[in-house]
């Protein structure tokens, strides 16, 4: 609760009170920060990915490689029929 009230107060000095010579710097640490803010989280993400069982991930495999299976399956080329072939029909 005290960063939301200290967030809306900076919110506040970004809107009213900062000179329009030095909004180009706080731009620059806003974006900083928020670049930071969403690498933590990203990385906060992959570790509670991390925490699901195994069966998840064994799941998650083998559907990638039913994908690769089928492209492959759909790439093949059907034979070409022989005159050979053809004649003895």
């Amino acid at each position: 609760m005290v960063y939301l009230i200290i967030g809306i107060l900076i919110l506040f000095f970004y809107i009213f009170a900062v000179p329009s010579s030095i909004k180009g710097t706080v731009n620059a640490v806003t974006m900083v920060l928020l670049i930071v803010a969403l690498i933590i989280l990203f990385g906060l993400g992959i570790f509670k990915i991390f925490q699901l069982p195994a069966e998840y991930f064994v799941g998650f495999g083998l559907s990638v490689v039913t994908v690769l299976a089928l492209r492959d399956i759909n790439r093949l080329k059907p034979p070409k029929k022989s005159k050979k072939n053809f004649d003895e029909e």
